[in-house]
């Protein structure tokens, strides 16, 4: 999931989605997530790159927070019927899905991005 640096320059909006996960379903989520939902979503034309994140600790309720930024070069690529289709493809849809506790989605401007060494 490394992005290049000359295309980080075409990401113009971001967008952050962010989970609770049951410890239980943690390694699962990880397998679903990694080798089907982001390679799906990075297929969508117009995704620059995704780097996802877990918190150091769980939350107050217990549960794991995991989040994904997704580098894109057009705001409303998450509601587009392209990006549907390829989140609902392969087994998060129907397989994890409903196992989330929660998920929150936040979108905007990219200001500044840059690479180390780049």
């Amino acid at each position: 999931m490394a992005s290049e640096s000359g295309k980080l320059g075409a990401a113009r909006h971001f967008y952050m989605v962010t989970f609770e996960i049951a410890r239980e379903d943690e390694a699962e989520f990880n397998e679903i997530y990694d080798t089907e939902h982001v390679p799906n979503i990075l297929k969508v034309k117009g995704v620059v790159g995704v780097v996802r994140f877990k918190d150091a600790a769980p939350n107050a309720a217990g549960w794991l927070v995991y989040s994904a930024l997704y580098l894109l070069e057009r705001a409303e690529l998450p509601d587009t019927p392209e990006w549907k289709k390829a989140s609902d493809t392969g087994r998060w849809a129907p397989v994890m899905r409903p196992k989330l506790k929660s998920r929150q989605r936040r979108l905007g401007p990219v200001l500044a991005a840059a690479l180390a060494g780049g």
